[in-house]
């Protein structure tokens, strides 16, 4: 054998000895797809004799590959020479069932009457990429679970930087301040309060203390609030921000005072039922005595008016008094049925007589609707309650001017009457409107104006 022979042979073996020993794995088809060679390390990946497989074309050999996503590049690399190179992920081999991670490389040679096809499997890619994808889920699993935690709080829940820029505002505090969690991220917390209770800066003495304060809505109206600050660390205990909690005290503080003025109307009721009671003894003399006396007098006697008067004013307190006891024990037992327009009538007549002096000037306008029926309800406490509401009208209108007007109509929606009271007076200031119908409670100082209805 010559020189060349031995040479070609040397290099020859070489490359036989390279290709099978190569720590990747190959296999080298012919023009017609064959699997002409396989090496070793192709040979363990694919877990299939290489014998199995040699003479098949690759389609015949590895139909699941093309299947999972190399059926189009292998077809370009056979009739046009196109090289690949394509990672699968969760490929499953062709002859053993486990999910990797699976990296294709085709190329031609120049002849185009061979190509190459290099293949790795990764398993331990496979597994850290879909570790990763997990722990990525759960993460944004969690995410999604306390942001739908936060959100559903029922307390106002708002987290800061430490420079009191609000990163969190949840629905509650959307709904309770009237801003889009958009529109107040980033800004400082401090316009959200009346005033700023403390300056925000934790520390060991006021970490976590309840404290309430005033908050301010996005209409500029103000709800009290009970406040408490936390700070937020790290895992290695550094703060990186702060947390505010906070619970509007508004329906709260609504029940404590409708508790109040309950137990208040209660004493009133006891007090007003006692004074009642100790009235009607005395005023049944009043009447009677009087009436003694008409009897008595002449109809031409001068002082036959008083006496009259007299009964007449003694009768009208007993039955006021009797009312007020018989509404106490219950308020039904005084209930009749009565026209609510003569009920007005003695209203504005018994207004004209006790305040003839303050009318002067007052023009009073009725507009009262004829067709109403009857209904059930207490004539005399409705005269008074009426009354009253007529004097106090009187006694907002500037001296010798003004108009008030009254009208009685009936409400088709609710299937009610209403009685309608309005005047040119200065009104009732917007921080007394919950308490006019609190007893003993008047702006007037006088002392004939008692609050009472």
């Amino acid at each position: 054998m010559n020189e060349k022979k031995v040479a070609s042979s040397k290099r020859l073996s070489f490359a036989e000895d390279l290709i099978e020993n190569l720590p990747i794995g190959m296999m080298l088809l012919d023009k017609n797809g064959e699997i002409v060679r396989m090496n070793k390390k192709q040979e363990e990946a694919s877990q299939i004799k290489r014998e199995k497989v040699i003479g098949k074309t690759f389609p015949e050999a590895f139909p699941r590959t093309l299947e999972q996503g190399l059926k189009e590049p292998y077809s370009k690399l056979l009739k046009k020479g196109v090289p690949f190179d394509i990672i699968i992920d969760r490929y499953t081999p062709q002859y053993y069932s486990k999910v990797i991670t699976y990296h294709a490389r085709g190329s031609s040679f120049s002849s185009r009457k061979y190509f190459i096809l290099l293949h790795e499997h990764a398993v331990e890619l496979g597994q850290e990429k879909r570790l990763v994808e997990k722990r990525t889920k759960e993460l944004q699993e969690s995410k999604n679970f306390l942001e739908s935690l936060i959100d559903s709080s029922p307390n106002i829940v708002i987290s800061t930087d430490l420079s009191d820029r609000v990163l969190i505002f949840n629905k509650t505090a959307e709904k309770t301040f009237g801003y889009m969690e958009e529109n107040v991220v980033k800004k400082k917390i401090d316009f959200l309060f009346k005033e700023m209770p403390f300056n925000f800066k934790l520390s060991r003495e006021n970490l976590s203390i309840l404290r309430e304060i005033l908050c301010v809505r996005k209409n500029q109206t103000t709800f009290p609030a009970s406040l408490r600050v936390s700070d937020i660390k790290n895992t290695s205990g550094k703060s990186v921000a702060k947390l505010f909690l906070l619970s509007d005290l508004t329906e709260k503080r609504e029940m404590q005072e409708r508790l109040f003025l309950s137990e208040k109307l209660a004493l009133y009721s006891e007090l007003m039922g006692g004074i009642a009671h100790q009235l009607n003894n005395p005023l049944i003399g009043v009447v009677n005595f009087s009436e003694m006396l008409l009897k008595e007098m002449e109809d031409e006697d001068p002082k036959r008016e008083l006496a009259q008067t007299i009964s007449r004013a003694g009768k009208e307190c007993l039955r006021i008094t009797t009312s007020v006891l018989n509404c106490i024990k219950d308020p039904h037992l005084t209930f009749s049925k009565i026209d609510i327009n003569e009920v007005l009538r003695r209203s504005l007549e018994k207004l004209k007589d006790q305040f003839k002096d303050n009318l002067d000037g007052v023009t009073i306008t009725s507009k009262i609707d004829p067709t109403l029926s009857p209904i059930l309800g207490d004539g005399i406490q409705l005269e008074q309650c009426f009354l009253n509401i007529l004097a106090n009208a009187t006694q907002a209108l500037p001296k010798g001017m003004g108009n008030i007007e009254i009208a009685s109509e009936y409400y088709d929606i609710r299937k009610e009457v209403k009685i309608l009271f309005s005047d040119t007076g200065c009104g009732i200031p917007k921080e007394n409107i919950n308490k006019i119908f609190l007893p003993f409670f008047s702006l007037q100082k006088a002392p004939e104006n008692t609050g009472l209805v």
